[in-house]
């Protein structure tokens, strides 16, 4: 690789189109335009969204990204959702009793209408029905069995899991009742200690690619993250100081389409990105109050199908597509003569691959919206610009050496690659990302 064009611009989440939402992030003086000074910005926590089937239009699909948003605003004890596209409804100012909440911490939602809420004050967890128009207190769960439950995650089979952070364990809830413990108290991988942030995804999920069941932790005070089977059964763990973060504090988690696994870390004003093994991929953003900036993020929500996410900070919403990045962008001529392009993908993506001549023209096609997997990618072709025989093993591409023999090596010709990505989500009609390299080869 001579040189490359590629720029310091991320872009593993990006900002919904000006046509889509007008508004970007909503502030407290957003609040304010439609609360008066009924509710303010005070210390917002979990967030949650859903699409909800009361919604539904089967006589079009236009509407189908609208979705329910549902955020805690834990220090006035409430709960803040929007009961159409255009105005906002609020839990928690005039109620009183059992129904009254507590400095309440992590929500969660489902399609149905069902909703549960973390009453952490409360030392338990609120069920609530949104029937589209509002929303109704239904009961409280393990009433005086929690300890400081700080978040819950839904999902879609209808099991209920509970972080009981000080009792130190996570349980798993049925049809409303404490069904087991799904992981027991300690510091040792496998066990939680101080769990907090939660999600979880079922094999019937809808929206899921894999359709493979798993459960998302954070624990340790915020210093780890580890992904169990539905039996409770550890697949995969991984400390804050593995990624060089010795002061993280990590708060929320959520599940993406690809099972990808998204992080708030409010220590370090960013959001980690992991794949579905917890190999990871990306953190994106850092402290301020720009574009593609956070200040002490917590909460964050995604709506599966169309990669919208929605991420809580100290006195705002910011709403992202999912988008798709690139690092260690790299083209050589490898030990047997041929051009080889390896570069690391933040996301599931379509790729094209396209060769200039010195006047800019494109000469050839090399590849054209390929599907690509995130993480570690390799591209091998021969002078003619043809790709080397691979074979699939373990779902991986291998290339087939037994097969080079006759394919033409390179000529040491100067030329220029543009490789175009583009994530798979909604943001696939309005948002790409283009690099161009200059070899010699």
């Amino acid at each position: 690789m001579l040189e490359s064009n590629l720029r310091d611009d991320p872009s593993t989440l990006v900002f919904p189109t000006r046509a889509h939402i007008p508004v970007r992030k909503a502030t407290k003086f957003h609040l304010f335009l439609y609360m008066q000074n009924r509710v303010k910005v005070r210390n917002p926590q979990g967030i949650a969204v859903a699409r909800l089937d009361v919604w539904e239009d089967e006589g079009t699909d236009k509407d189908d990204d609208e979705i329910s948003i549902y955020g805690v605003n834990s220090s006035q004890n409430v709960l803040i959702y929007n009961n159409s596209m255009t105005s906002l409804a609020v839990y928690g100012l005039n109620e009183r009793g059992r129904e009254q909440l507590n400095a309440p911490h992590g929500i969660t939602a489902s399609h149905w209408g069902d909703v549960y809420l973390a009453d952490t004050g409360n030392n338990r967890v609120v069920k609530f029905f949104n029937d589209g128009k509002q929303m109704r207190f239904e009961k409280p769960l393990l009433q005086n069995q929690l300890l400081h439950p700080v978040a819950v995650a839904l999902a879609a089979d209808s099991s209920l899991y509970i972080s009981d952070t000080e009792n130190n364990r996570v349980l798993l809830v049925r049809a409303d009742t404490l069904h087991s413990t799904f992981v027991a108290s300690g510091q040792e991988p496998g066990a939680v200690w101080h769990p907090t942030g939660i999600a979880a995804i079922a094999a019937s999920e809808r929206w899921s690619f894999w359709k493979e069941p798993f459960v998302v932790v954070v624990d340790q005070f915020g210093k780890r993250i580890q992904r169990f089977d539905r039996d409770g059964q550890l697949l995969a763990a991984i400390d804050s100081k593995d990624l060089g973060y010795e002061k993280a504090n990590l708060q929320y988690a959520a599940i993406d389409y690809y099972g990808n696994i998204w992080v708030t870390d409010r220590g370090n004003h960013c959001v980690h990105k992991f794949d579905r093994h917890l190999q990871h991929l990306d953190t994106f953003g850092h402290k301020g109050s720009g574009d593609r900036e956070f200040t002490e993020p917590r909460g964050i929500a995604i709506h599966k199908r169309f990669g919208q996410v929605l991420i809580a900070e100290k006195e705002s919403v910011q709403y992202y597509w999912i988008g798709t990045d690139v690092k260690n962008l790299q083209a050589r001529r490898d030990d047997d003569g041929f051009l080889q392009l390896d570069y690391f993908l933040t996301e599931r993506s379509f790729v094209t691959l396209e060769v200039l001549n010195r006047r800019g023209r494109v000469v050839a096609t090399l590849m054209q919206e390929t599907p690509r997997e995130p993480g570690q990618n390799s591209e091998r072709f021969d002078a003619d610009f043809k790709p080397l025989p691979f074979v699939f093993r373990n779902n991986k591409r291998v290339f087939d050496r037994s097969r080079f023999g006759g394919l033409p090596r390179g000529r040491n010709q100067n030329f220029t690659l543009r490789l175009t990505l583009s994530a798979t989500y909604s943001s696939y009609k309005y948002f790409s990302k283009e690099m161009e390299l200059h070899v010699q080869f």
